[in-house]
């Protein structure tokens, strides 16, 4: 018994110095291990697919690049080669890090955002609550307090950003058919997965632009290290030998005129007003007691706002407001009610 409280003592000290660890670095942490992706299809007519912000690919203009032939393009290959004949430990860290697919490694970094602001703000002295402020995330309290809708929203908005971008870069893949620097030329090095797709504009320039400014709105306070990770991104995708100078520069504006569509609708979906105030505070707790409900307290000391509770009023992504109100569940039983005494009892038997 003695042995087992030690190995749990000890292993609490051990996950008490990572997170300290974690929480004091100023880089994001990069500890999940993917293994090179390779598409199983190029997903030719992706260009196509339901749009769920855009009006369709071409609210975008993307301008056609010079033809493979040219003189800039051959200049942009030969960079590629005398780039990859000096590439450095860190570079090809940095290419076998992407190799594992770009999506999946910007998730990754959300997640490590998500959790690393996960902090509810503390009281002050004189017991009140400060809200976070977007217009100083580097205050206390930090901006932004990552609670599970918060998380919900930054989570939804850089997947359909995403999703979004990749759409319009498909259609002008396929529409100028440029192929990789690796296939045109024998001399450059193909470090990542085949993706069987034109580079024009990039995928991984895209992933990096659109990306980028999401995040930029959702969690200022980390711009710096954003950005140094989507720069790293776009460089191995051309020290890969899979874009050139010109797809990712293109790429790359793409994803950033993206997100500025969807960074337009997030100043509009209503999230601004999801904290309330305490008159809206007061009036859900005044409602429910008319209804002859006991209304939600906190239990801290001093009391704690509740969380986000006009949230459910953000506008969704394709259900109208109607949607929502006929998906929510129904209403749980009444404090005063029976049911609800008996369910009581059974948890204080149970505790």
């Amino acid at each position: 018994m003695r042995s087992h409280r030690l190995a749990t003592s000890l292993a609490a000290a051990l996950v008490t110095a990572t997170l300290a660890s974690i929480g004091c670095s100023k880089d994001i942490p990069t500890q999940e291990t993917l293994t090179p992706s390779s598409p199983s299809g190029a997903d030719a007519n992706a260009g196509t697919w339901r749009m769920i912000v855009l009006s369709g690919p071409t609210q975008i203009d993307v301008p056609a690049p010079a033809p493979a032939s040219s003189e800039a393009y051959q200049a942009e290959l030969a960079a590629i080669k005398t780039a990859q004949a000096t590439i450095t430990d860190t570079q090809r860290q940095a290419i076998d890090y992407w190799a594992g697919g770009g999506v999946l490694r910007w998730n990754q970094v959300m997640r490590e955002l998500v959790a690393r602001y996960n902090l509810p703000p503390a009281p002050r002295d004189n017991g009140t609550y400060v809200f976070p402020d977007a217009n100083n995330p580097f205050a206390d309290p930090a901006f932004p307090f990552a609670n599970p809708p918060y998380s919900a929203r930054a989570y939804s908005y850089v997947s359909v950003a995403q999703f979004e971008a990749l759409k319009v870069a498909w259609y002008y893949k396929f529409l100028y058919n440029r192929p990789s620097p690796s296939q045109l030329d024998s001399g450059v090095q193909a470090l990542l997965p085949a993706s069987g797709v034109p580079s024009y504009p990039s995928e991984d320039a895209v992933l990096s632009g659109v990306s980028t400014e999401m995040l930029r709105l959702l969690f200022p306070a980390a711009v710096e290290e954003i950005t140094r990770k989507a720069a790293e991104q776009r460089e191995a995708a051309l020290l890969g030998g899979r874009a050139t100078a010109s797809d990712i520069a293109a790429g790359l504006a793409l994803g950033r005129a993206v997100a500025a569509v969807l960074v337009a609708r997030a100043g509009t979906d209503g999230m601004g007003a999801a904290a309330g105030t305490p008159a809206q505070w007061q009036a859900l707790a005044d409602a429910a007691a008319a209804r002859g409900e006991i209304p939600w307290l906190s239990l801290e000391s001093p009391p704690r706002p509740p969380m986000l509770p006009n949230f459910g009023k953000v506008r969704a992504w394709m259900m109208t407001p109607t949607d929502v109100v006929n998906e929510r569940p129904a209403p749980p039983p009444s404090t005063s009610s029976a049911q609800r005494t008996q369910e009581l009892a059974e948890v204080k038997q149970v505790v």
